[in-house]
């Protein structure tokens, strides 16, 4: 039997905990990314009773780290992988189906240096179409010499022009909470800042986990029939409290580095060469009025919990982009900069030398051992919802359970066409006298709830800008607290809000102004919220590592 949504509308989280402990559920789910909100989503939707917990926040992993593409992967062709590129550009398509605001179309041009490099594009490129079934949103073009220097100011002699292919955007961090919120709506538990510290076992078969929730103290053991591990890199903690076998994840650190794009006038993504002489390339993508640059993809020997860009890693970004683009950026150009581990699959022991990151597959793998606990790691962000169904496939072939899985045709937060959406969109800011050109990143963000989310602003008086430079508003925060699970300063200006990522300060007047409304509808004292402020500074700070920080520790909370 589901748990039922409270009068329609999905359970709070304080109130989900005192059903996690007077349930029996079929399945719990561990881990809060993009992989454990789908398997929730796909077991919800089958008829099992179902719980996510997550010891931080959602998507406060690997899935807000990437470099925010739902792409098929064309780098994955020269690797052969043809199988994992096919299934990609298909999971590609589908989302930009079910979720047309959180898959948005984006062009991507590859400048030409020569000959050769021209004839092996093309042919990629071609092969890219076929295995996609022609369903890319466009067919790959070429671009002339002029025509390109119009899009991006390359300095690095492509003067043989550029082709041009098309994938989709993405806000991964959203993309995660909107499936964990469609969980949610159909009765789903969804609780974050709750950690498992250790497994209930009835002989040799697990049968739940002992849960801490982070924020009060509280202990309680759930009972589930079913317990999945999707702890991504941190899949190794989680499994040494269930066997003493070792696990095959190979943590891949990636970085990235925000622009302003006054630095990098770029209209498409560009793809560059990294000038390393290694045959990389990375991608300059734009975002608003911004541009961010990535990726790294290096083995990290290091602590999983708190990733930095480090000198080398940024040194490595700069280099491509200054050889490129002629300029001369350093880290302290960046307004901001971020660092997420990938859950890479190592090969079995083959008593070769270990392996480059690069090389290392993007497919994942499904292992469960002891019995009732079932671990789901590697993948990628845009295959999240085949992982999911894979993994809750064999939950129910075991259970012989033959209702099927739904996820491909149940839309993520729009429905219907999403032009129309926007549209309604840029209907209701005119309404509502808000800023019209917020509607693109208000219906990216939001989709159909941003109709609600606009009236809900404008009710409460806070309509305006949350930063002068940024596309929130005020009232988004007070939303997030009490529609989307936030519960700290940091769960609403790294992940609900990309403000970490995207201001040199790391959000200046607007930290104090979150602690403030948390503060209000939470009860948090002075001293909590004041903590929530430090701490989220600290984080920031560390996972830019080299690229400085600026910003004062706010000297008093404010509502």
């Amino acid at each position: 039997m589901v748990v039922p949504a409270a009068h329609g509308r999905a359970v709070e989280r304080e109130d989900a905990l005192d059903h996690l402990e007077a349930t029996r559920l079929d399945v719990l789910v561990i881990g809060g990314g993009v992989t454990g909100a789908g398997v929730a989503l796909d077991a919800v939707t089958r008829g099992y009773t179902c719980a996510l917990v997550e010891r931080d926040d959602l998507a406060s992993g690997t899935s807000s780290k990437s470099s925010k593409l739902v792409h098929g992967g064309v780098r994955y062709l020269a690797q052969h992988d043809f199988g994992l590129v096919r299934e990609a550009a298909q999971e590609r398509d589908l989302l930009r189906r079910v979720a047309p605001h959180l898959a948005q179309p984006l062009g991507f041009v590859v400048p030409l240096k020569d000959r050769v490099t021209e004839a092996q594009m093309h042919a990629g490129l071609l092969l890219y179409g076929i295995l996609a079934t022609w369903r890319n949103v466009e067919r790959y073009q070429t671009v002339d010499p002029g025509e390109l220097l119009a899009a991006a100011p390359l300095t690095g002699g492509f003067d043989r022009g550029a082709l041009r292919y098309y994938d989709a955007r993405t806000d991964d961090a959203r993309l995660t909470l909107q499936i964990a919120q469609t969980a949610r709506q159909h009765g789903g538990l969804v609780v974050n800042h709750a950690e498992v510290t250790g497994l209930l076992r009835a002989g040799d078969r697990v049968r739940g986990a002992t849960v801490v929730d982070r924020l009060a103290g509280r202990e309680l053991d759930v009972e589930a029939r079913w317990v999945v591990s999707a702890t991504g890199v941190w899949a190794g903690e989680l499994h040494r409290l269930a066997t003493d076998d070792p696990t095959r994840i190979a943590p891949s650190k990636g970085i990235h580095l925000t622009f302003d794009r006054t630095q990098l006038p770029v209209d498409e993504a560009i793809v560059i060469p990294s000038h390393a002489g290694d045959g990389r390339l990375a991608f300059v993508v734009p975002w608003d009025d911004q541009v961010y640059v990535g990726t790294t993809d290096e083995h990290h020997p290091g602590s999983l919990d708190e990733p930095s860009v480090g000198p080398a890693e940024a040194a490595y970004l700069l280099h491509a982009l200054n050889g490129s683009f002629g300029t001369s950026l350093t880290p302290a150009d960046a307004v901001g900069a971020w660092a997420g581990l990938r859950p890479l699959l190592r090969p079995r022991d083959d008593g070769q030398p270990a392996h480059r990151s690069a090389d290392l597959s993007r497919r994942h793998a499904i292992v469960e051992h002891p019995s009732g606990f079932l671990t789901i790691t590697g993948g990628k962000l845009t295959t999240y919802r085949r992982m999911a169904q894979d993994l809750v496939d064999r939950i129910a072939s075991a259970d012989a359970n033959h209702a099927p899985c739904v996820t491909a045709h149940l839309p993520l937060g729009v429905h219907g066409d999403g032009a129309a959406g926007l549209r309604r969109v840029e209907a209701l800011c005119e309404a509502f006298e808000v800023d019209r050109s917020l509607a693109p990143s208000l219906f990216l963000r939001h989709g159909d709830a941003a109709a609600r989310v606009l009236a809900f602003a404008t009710e409460h008086g806070e309509a305006d800008r949350l930063l002068p430079h940024l596309p929130y508003l005020r009232g988004e925060v007070r939303w997030a607290v009490r529609q989307e699970l936030a519960r700290t300063v940091d769960d609403v200006l790294q992940r609900r809000l990309r403000v970490s990522l995207r201001d040199r300060f790391a959000g200046g007047p607007a930290v104090a102004h979150t602690a403030g409304v948390l503060a209000e509808e939470l009860g948090l004292d002075r001293q909590t919220a004041g903590a929530q402020i430090e701490a989220y500074f600290g984080r920031v700070a560390t996972e830019r590592g080299i690229v400085p920080l600026q910003h004062t520790l706010p000297v008093a909370v404010t509502p």
